[in-house]
């Protein structure tokens, strides 16, 4: 129950506004009848983040009142300062006296930035996220950030300082990761952290802990600690100078400061109790600016050859029209399909084209469909094409090597030209479906119904070529652009092995422990939680760190490894008693067939202790005199247990 001194809101007074974004916990929402700390002037904009109803079952409404309180519960300088650098609950939002979620302050704008494309036009404002800067440099520049040497040490420090100031007024971020990290350096470098939610204060969570895959602490520390944060923190220092996404080793401080390559390998040691504190963070980071170059990173003359890759996905693709020009003015080379189960053009047939194409070029430039250029101008000479290949096979019958061309009159007559190929990227729709028979770097697009293996269009931009148009767009595989047709087409991976392949973190699936299907479920008793999904990857020891790890599941792609697909599970247990351990401490509650056994996270308020479990099923004789409980899964008996307990 709240508190009366609990800023509470019902939802149906909120007039909500456009979707803001989306994730594994939620909604977030604009708010357009409401602002916060009015009092200071016109007030702070205000969004709603909106609990799905997949974790609201383990929702603590107590401890995000407690968050709510917090502010007014603060000294001035102290409540200002978190409102100014973290995106805490400002108020609990509840529909008929149930918590739903939470206000808080929207994102201050100086935390954007306007990104750009690969041509060099701006587009829409971003949120200016961490994830932007562990990327090298012409990336970077590339897309619209000045960021120095100096400002990356600089945000770094800020965040140094930021932690320490946390973790005197009780809170822990926990999940202390890029995607939960803005930064801006005008008019000076600083951070601000959103996910408030998700942190910990004074040992209390809202939410069960969580961590972003790659940037979790060692396998058995609690989580959300001062040294978690820590630990964190030099992982961020480390990739942030490295401008690279999972790099661990602390040598790629060196050229900073080498006082911080010591103080990352201190920071990353497995005893959390020999870590420093984020205050020594600070100092050590403020020395190493000051010698720190203060040149911005400059992006790239001109595109490189290939597409980009943006933070954390996989490398997009750029599909160009036969006969367009590459970046740089190279002409891509027309070349038949290669087969995925289905018969491609021959390679004759594709010379063939090739051929023709050029000689209706050097007949003619009024219909030309025209990639890159200026509407209206001349098309090239023949002799600006490429020559045709030497591989080309040849007639073996013109052994003349000075042949005479043939009389006009006894010649056969010009085959008349066929009608032109029907451009299928430019007559995509949604639900449209295409096999890619090319390459990670050269994509090839032909159109084909929608069953497994292909892929589907879930969302298409025109006018614009930028492949990070896709970047929210839900189960977006691969992004392709067209130069000819000025699109991007979102697509997403049709999966033999079912809805499960585009799982994410918190879903539920299940499936057979043989070769069948796995779908997306509504969790229940009997089916995995989704702990992590890792994408391009197939060893599943990367699963080995995450709590309460017991089952994998591999999805691959023959035809290209960077779509396969990794799920680490967790089985949803009937209760807590699934994953209780010796001398853990539960509430035994209910009788008969409806007894619960619950972690209420405290043995004081707990009334039975485990002593002893075993993998068996149905293992009474294991326990002795205790008092047991046990539970088997239907298709995964090897995750059975018979748990043991006793009164305290």
């Amino acid at each position: 129950m709240n508190s009366p001194r609990t800023p509470m809101v019902e939802h149906h007074k909120l007039t909500l506004g456009q979707q803001l974004g989306q994730g594994g916990q939620g909604t977030v929402y604009e708010v357009t009848n409401r602002k916060i700390n009015e009092a200071a002037g016109d007030g702070w904009d205000v969004v709603y983040k909106e609990y799905g109803p997949a974790v609201l079952p383990a929702l603590r409404a107590d401890a995000l009142a407690s968050r709510a309180e917090l502010i007014g519960g603060l000294n001035a300088a102290d409540a200002k300062w978190l409102c100014e650098r973290t995106a805490w609950p400002a108020a609990v939002v509840q529909r008929q006296g149930h918590t739903c979620g939470f206000l808080m302050r929207a994102v201050p704008e100086r935390f954007r930035f306007a990104f750009q494309n690969l041509g060099g036009a701006s587009g829409t404002q971003r949120l200016a996220n961490m994830e932007y800067l562990l990327n090298d440099d012409a990336y970077v520049a590339g897309i619209g950030l000045t960021i120095s040497s100096r400002d990356r040490l600089a945000i770094l420090g800020d965040l140094a300082t930021t932690l320490s100031r946390l973790h005197r007024l009780g809170i822990t971020v926990g999940d202390l990761s890029p995607k939960n990290l803005l930064f801006a350096t005008a008019p000076h470098a600083e951070c601000f952290l959103i996910d408030a939610d998700a942190m910990r204060l004074r040992g209390a969570t809202v939410l069960p802990q969580a961590e972003t895959p790659d940037w979790q602490i060692p396998d058995g520390e609690e989580k959300a600690t001062c040294a978690s944060d820590v630990y964190k923190l030099a992982l961020l220092a480390v990739r942030l100078i490295a401008r690279d996404q999972t790099a661990t080793d602390p040598a790629a401080l060196a050229p900073v400061g080498p006082a911080l390559v010591d103080l990352a390998r201190s920071s990353l040691d497995p005893d959390p109790t020999r870590r420093p504190t984020p205050a020594l963070w600070a100092e050590t980071l403020a020395a190493a600016a000051t010698t720190a170059s203060t040149a911005p990173a400059s992006a790239p003359a001109g595109p490189g050859p290939g597409a980009v890759s943006a933070p954390g996905r996989r490398p997009r693709r750029t599909q160009h029209a036969p006969g367009s020009p590459l970046p740089g003015g190279a002409v891509p080379r027309t070349r038949p399909a290669k087969p995925k189960g289905k018969t491609g053009a021959g390679f004759a047939a594709s010379v063939a084209v090739v051929l023709v194409a050029l000689l209706a070029l050097a007949a003619t430039h009024s219909n030309q469909a025209d990639s890159g250029t200026a509407s209206g101008s001349v098309a090239p000479a023949v002799s600006d094409f490429p020559t045709v290949p030497d591989s080309l096979p040849t007639d073996p019958a013109s052994t003349d090597p000075d042949p005479v061309d043939p009389d006009p009159a006894t010649s056969e007559p010009d085959t008349p030209s066929e009608s032109p190929t029907p451009d299928a990227i430019a007559d995509a729709e949604v639900g449209s479906c295409f096999y890619d028979n090319g390459t990670s770097d050269d994509p090839d697009l032909v159109a084909t119904d929608c069953t497994d293996g292909a892929f589907k269009v879930v969302s298409i931009y025109s006018d614009t070529t930028d492949l990070s148009s896709c970047d929210n767009v839900t189960d977006n595989d691969e992004s392709v652009s067209s130069a000819r047709n000025d699109l991007v087409l979102c697509l997403s991976y049709q999966s033999p092995g079912g809805t499960a392949y585009h799982a994410h973190q918190g879903d539920c699936v299940y499936g057979s422990s043989g070769t069948g299907s796995w779908s997306t479920q509504t969790c229940q008793t009997g089916n995995f939680k989704v702990l992590a999904t890792y994408r391009g990857i197939s060893d599943d020891s990367k699963c080995n760190s995450w709590p309460h790890y017991n089952q994998w599941k591999h999805f691959g792609v023959a035809s290209d490894s960077g779509l396969d697909v990794l799920l680490c599970l967790s089985m949803n247990y009937p209760d807590d008693a699934g994953y209780a351990t010796k001398n853990e401490c539960l509430l035994k509650s209910g009788s008969g067939q409806n007894v619960t056994f619950t972690n209420v996270g405290s043995c004081a308020a707990s009334n039975v202790v485990v002593n002893g479990r075993t993998s068996q099923y149905d293992a009474g004789a294991f326990c002795g005199n205790y008092g047991w409980t046990t539970w088997k899964p239907s298709d995964y008996p090897s995750l059975a247990y018979t748990v043991c307990w006793r009164w305290k």
